[in-house]
């Protein structure tokens, strides 16, 4: 008997099982409370206190706000990568190409999710690999096509200075800011602001995810020109 194909529930349910595992972590500000310590006896007149019992005070850390455009209603893109569905805020959107417009030159040695260079308002823009940057390593894992078999669109963030290679753009959202799930820490995936599952996606930060290439890139030692060519140095 043949097993039944995977149902729109069964998938949605995977897909919240996955923006769960990405909320989920531990602050570091957050811990049992410690039973109450004695205080040590006072030293003695002129006699300087020993090191261990001077107490230090824990440095606080408080909870990552939303970012400036989250703190009001705010539209977002919906995209899509490898099965995931992303929001990039609208404030944050340069705009989108399709994959066919302008040829992606790759690079010489290119770390695997640098995907290359692409003309866009008269720049050389470096393109990346959504999924390879976001997706954990399981599921990287099975990604059976290229980015250059799946893509069909380059989602431009910022001023235009990255394209994210994505499977396909979908619809634009308006969100309040208390329909998102924010996240409170941001000490690891700093891109990921936080997730609506309503819609099932996560929200990008793109200023972040902006820092995270250039230190990939910086990292690898890649550097191109306006003109299109680039080198590893």
């Amino acid at each position: 008997m043949s097993r039944p194909a995977p149902t729109l529930v069964d998938e949605r349910q995977a897909l919240d099982l996955y923006l769960e595992a990405l909320l989920r972590e531990v602050p570091e500000s957050v811990a049992e409370p410690s039973p109450p310590v004695p205080a040590p006896a006072a030293p003695a007149r002129d006699t300087p206190a020993p090191a261990s019992t001077v107490a230090t005070a824990p440095a606080s850390q408080e909870a990552a706000p939303p970012p400036d455009w989250g703190r009001r209603r705010f539209q977002a893109m919906l995209f899509r990568t490898a099965g995931l569905t992303l929001a990039v805020p609208l404030a944050e959107l340069s705009g989108v190409q399709e994959w066919a417009a302008s040829p992606v030159t790759p690079l010489p040695r290119h770390v695997d999710w640098f995907l290359g260079l692409v003309r866009y308002r008269g720049r050389s823009v470096p393109v990346v690999d959504t999924a390879l940057l976001v997706l954990p390593q399981e599921r990287r894992a099975r990604l059976s096509t290229t980015a250059a078999e799946r893509s069909t669109r380059i989602v431009f963030i910022g001023e235009g200075d990255w394209g994210l290679a994505c499977d396909d753009v979908a619809e634009v959202i308006t969100l309040e800011p208390d329909q998102v799930r924010w996240r409170t820490s941001r000490t690891s995936r700093s891109w990921l602001a936080g997730t609506v599952i309503q819609h099932m996606c996560a929200i990008i930060e793109p200023a972040a995810f902006a820092r995270l290439l250039a230190a990939g890139v910086s990292h690898a030692g890649l550097a191109w020109s306006e003109e299109g060519t680039g080198e590893l140095s």
